[in-house]
């Protein structure tokens, strides 16, 4: 598995969406904190599986053409890992 995980948080009809970039991961949740929780929920089980989270492809290109235009990052109140770097879409 890579050092961090590149994460994409973006808004959609008034929820908040985590795509992962290097794994096709994505969560949806109603507040930032949330996402990134429900973000480490779905990492960790994707990692319980056989092949751990190396088995999953990484997402479409313009999930990667929006981490190059975001506009910020996000680092949730409680984090102690620097497993994510999180950025945000306008």
């Amino acid at each position: 598995m890579s050092d961090k995980i590149r994460v994409i948080f973006y808004e959609e009809s008034g929820a908040w969406i985590a795509q992962g970039l290097e794994h096709d991961i994505c969560v949806q949740a109603p507040t930032l904190n949330d996402l990134y929780g429900r973000l480490e929920v779905a990492v960790r089980l994707e990692e319980t599986e056989p092949g751990g989270i190396d088995r999953i492809g990484e997402a479409p290109s313009h999930f990667f053409d929006l981490w190059e235009k975001r506009s910020g990052d996000f680092r949730p109140r409680n984090d102690g890992a620097e497993r994510y770097s999180v950025g945000l879409a306008a």
